[in-house]
């Protein structure tokens, strides 16, 4: 029982070190997209970061690299 409960930390703590790179990489391209569709120099404020979408052949290995595609989309997109 106890073999379970640290596997199950050790799988959340894996889960989360990936979640916080694809989240800093949203939070980057969202500013970076919002800034160029908006011509503002001044950072928005960020939305909260989504769950990162399961990857498809043509995404980037890197979870930053695609929180921040994802980012920069919604960033071009957001509603100024």
């Amino acid at each position: 029982m106890k073999s379970i409960f640290v596997t199950l930390i050790m799988l959340l703590a894996s889960m989360s070190a990936l979640a916080d790179q694809f989240c800093s990489g949203f939070e980057r391209g969202y500013i970076t997209g919002y800034m160029q569709a908006t011509g503002s120099s001044l950072e928005p404020l960020v939305p909260l970061c989504p769950l990162q979408p399961l990857k498809r052949l043509n995404d980037p290995q890197s979870d930053f690299e695609h929180g921040y595609l994802i980012g920069l989309q919604r960033g071009m997109s957001a509603k100024r």
